[in-house]
């Protein structure tokens, strides 16, 4: 904690024991822990309580350690679209779950309107990025407060791309990455300032990497700050990594056999999920002094599944648990995931409640993201 974030808490202290002097026994620092490890809209609704706890719930060392908590546990997050509007729900990411069981799917109170499901890129540290396709709009948001900021716009040839919002854990920055379709030197990065001119600034890449352009690798994922994606270079498929700190690229080459995959953090590593007509095979890869090799861990079979529930699913990603989450491409009420767990070779289903919003369009189905963080 710096010392203006100990002066402020400090007065805040103060002031809280003229208030409770005589009625609450409770030491403040308790208090904050204790509403630390509360959901995040709670903490908004406490903050309407009085000038004293908007105050203390804003204060940059309790924002802080609300998202330290909250990387411990990380949640659920759909993006819902109904009509012109998104909407974001969240639930508790179920660890070993009971088959069966069921959770609760909370809707975040605000809706951002024309910006479709595809085009949302994973959350990171709790921020979000959305493209409107067909125009030049990227917008960073943070579904639980229902902030967002429009991007300035980037001069590019194709007029389209992704954009990913990354952090910078060095200069405690976060930052958004551009790239643009079918343009060698289409890649910029913006940082995020809370104040001053936000400005786009054209870096360098050694290959010309088109994205997602005749190649099947599915996600995006960030493993200690660094992002992954899938991409092409001529004839080669291949992942691109890149690290928000130093603003470079490097590229992890795969063979055709991992082409159709999806990303996932493996235990700390970049591991790929290939499902095949009946299971899936895992993909980890292994550093050796700076030499990518990848080595398949495990091959597991998936009929059991097919020929209990009938359907067909496509894979959301992986938890820390080892547990494979897979979606229906059709889903029946009540919602429901499918958790897969490669270690013990067994599947559970779980229910969720909340999101009516998923049934009004019976051709859509919701973007699911896992190891979501809320940050305030």
């Amino acid at each position: 904690m710096t010392n203006l974030e100990q002066h402020d808490l400090l007065l805040t202290t103060q002031s809280w024991n003229s208030v409770r002097a005589y009625t609450d026994p409770i030491p403040t620092d308790l208090l904050i822990d204790i509403f630390s490890r509360v959901p995040a809209k709670s903490i908004f609704r406490f903050r309407c309580l009085s000038k004293f706890w908007s105050s203390t719930l804003g204060l940059p060392y309790f924002t802080e350690l609300f998202l330290t908590n909250s990387l411990a546990r990380p949640r659920l997050l759909f993006g819902i679209k109904v009509d012109t509007e998104l909407f974001f729900f969240s639930s508790p990411q179920p660890q070993n779950p009971a088959d069966n069981s069921t959770l609760v799917a909370t809707r975040y109170d605000r809706c951002f309107l024309n910006y479709l499901p595809s085009g949302i890129r994973p959350p990171h540290r709790g921020l979000v990025s959305l493209h409107e396709w067909g125009s030049d709009v990227h917008v960073i948001c943070n579904p639980v407060t229902g902030e967002s900021i429009t991007l300035p716009e980037v001069k590019a040839k194709s007029g389209n791309g992704r954009s990913y919002v990354g952090y910078d854990p060095i200069n405690k920055q976060f930052k958004v990455l551009c790239t643009t379709y079918g343009e060698p030197d289409g890649h910029w990065v913006l940082t995020l300032r809370s104040t001053g001119k936000r400005v786009w600034r054209s870096i360098e890449c050694s290959h010309q990497h088109p994205m997602l352009t005749g190649i099947s690798l599915r996600h995006e994922i960030w493993i200690n700050d660094v992002l992954y994606y899938g991409a092409h270079s001529g004839r080669c498929n291949m992942i691109v990594s890149f690290d928000f700190c130093s603003e470079k690229f490097s590229f992890i080459w795969i063979n055709e056999e991992m082409s159709d995959g999806t990303l996932i953090n493996y235990k700390g590593n970049l591991g790929l999920l290939v499902k095949h007509e009946y299971g899936v095979v895992l993909w980890v890869l292994e550093e050796d002094a700076g030499n990518h090799k990848w080595s398949k861990r495990k091959s597991v079979v998936l009929s059991s599944l097919y020929d209990e529930v009938g359907i067909r699913a496509h894979i959301v990603g992986m938890t820390g648990a080892c547990e494979i989450v897979l979606s229906p491409y059709r889903q029946s009420s009540p919602f429901h995931l499918f958790y897969f767990n490669i270690e013990r070779n067994t599947f559970t289903r779980v229910n969720f409640l909340g999101p009516e919003e998923i049934y009004k369009d019976p051709n859509f189905a919701p973007r699911i993201f896992i190891d979501y963080v809320e940050r305030i």
